[in-house]
């Protein structure tokens, strides 16, 4: 899943609109038991990777996109449509995609030149999934864990192999 802001604004201006971001989803994955396998906050827009067991994802994202876009707006000063279009998804077809899209969701910070390495993006869950942090209890990555024999430290370095093969040595998207 992934969502942006409509026009040039930022989806996140502070520490505060990521917080509340991450408030509305942990409420959200609670009340539809859904699993938060992985996400990330870029400032122009949010990737997350969940876990579904129902039809319920088209409702889910009204509400955290109608709420969270109250939030903004009224902290901020702004009326009016905030996000820009529907959130766009697909559903995972095996374990090399599931692979995939997680990399894909981690690396977002790294390849926007952001950050040398996944694990040093603040505002992406992939740090305590490797537990180098307990800032994002609520991310379950298990099902992507599992897809690498069992072992956060087979995923970490799965992640790294992915930055590696998706940079060049100057640090440019190949």
């Amino acid at each position: 899943m992934w969502v942006n802001a409509t026009g040039n604004w930022a989806y996140f201006l502070d520490d505060t609109d990521r917080l509340s971001w991450i408030r509305r989803l942990v409420q959200l994955t609670v009340r539809r038991d859904w699993q938060c396998v992985a996400f990330c906050q870029m400032t122009t827009h949010v990737h997350a990777l969940l876990s579904v067991p129902d039809w319920s994802l088209a409702e889910g994202m009204r509400y955290l996109n109608r709420e969270y876009s109250k939030d903004f707006n009224a902290r901020h000063g702004r009326a009016g449509q905030f996000v820009r279009k529907r959130y766009g998804s697909r559903r995972i077809e095996n374990g090399a995609d599931l692979l995939g899209a997680y990399a894909y969701v981690v690396l977002n910070p790294v390849v926007e030149g952001i950050c040398p390495r996944a694990e040093d993006w603040r505002w992406s869950s992939f740090a305590t999934t490797i537990g180098l942090t307990r800032d994002f209890p609520f991310v379950d990555a298990s099902l992507v864990v599992a897809e690498l024999g069992g072992s956060p430290a087979a995923l970490r370095a799965f992640v790294a192999a992915q930055s590696e093969a998706k940079l060049d040595l100057s640090g440019h998207v190949r």
